[in-house]
């Protein structure tokens, strides 16, 4: 029995292996290559969307597609990248229903909307993403879906990757000793 997706995939990449795919992508991008669908034939790619892109909707960011090369993505777009019922409700679709491995969070450094952009906004609405639905959560969780962020950087015409962050661990009680028996002590 094939497992098909509702968009006719036998099998859905990673999320490693979307997210080299996009990383690709961007590369052609950068080297000037002309912006051409992903072909559907590559091993990591089959037809239809291969991510999902959460990005911000300020007019001087550029489309997420061409930045990738020309994959084919499904987009959510907000100001400031705000996070509401209709982008959570759209992301649990292409994640549940669509199946697709990624969730790229896309911001940008020279954000002028509310909420603005850069690398810690990017951080905050991937943890929101995940803190706000349940569904997301358990599918990072599972493995069945990543949420990456990246950020582009207008004067380089380059996307970065965001490192996440952990929150600091909370510092260890010191560790007690179990107290010397009376029969060890006698000895």
């Amino acid at each position: 029995m094939t497992d098909l997706d509702p968009m006719g995939r036998d099998e859905r990449p990673s999320p490693a292996a979307a997210l080299a795919a996009l990383r690709a992508g961007h590369a052609r991008f950068r080297a000037g290559a002309a912006v051409l669908p992903v072909a559907s034939g590559s091993p990591a790619v089959a037809s239809g969307p291969l991510a999902a892109v959460f990005a911000c909707a300020d007019p001087h960011q550029p489309e997420p597609g061409p930045l990738f090369g020309g994959s084919e993505l499904l987009t959510v777009r907000t100001a400031g990248l705000g996070i509401g019922p209709a982008v959570l409700g759209s992301l649990e679709y292409a994640v549940a229903h669509l199946r697709l491995p990624l969730i790229l969070v896309l911001g940008h450094e020279s954000c002028r909307l509310p909420g603005g952009g850069g690398h810690e906004r990017v951080r905050a609405a991937a943890a929101t993403l995940r803190h706000r639905s349940a569904l997301l959560d358990a599918a990072v969780r599972a493995g069945r879906c990543a949420i990456h962020g990246m950020c582009w950087h207008d004067p380089e015409r380059v996307l970065r990757s965001v490192r996440r962050t952990e929150p600091p661990s909370a510092p260890r009680p010191p560790r007690l000793r179990p107290r010397a028996s009376r029969t060890a002590q006698a000895h």
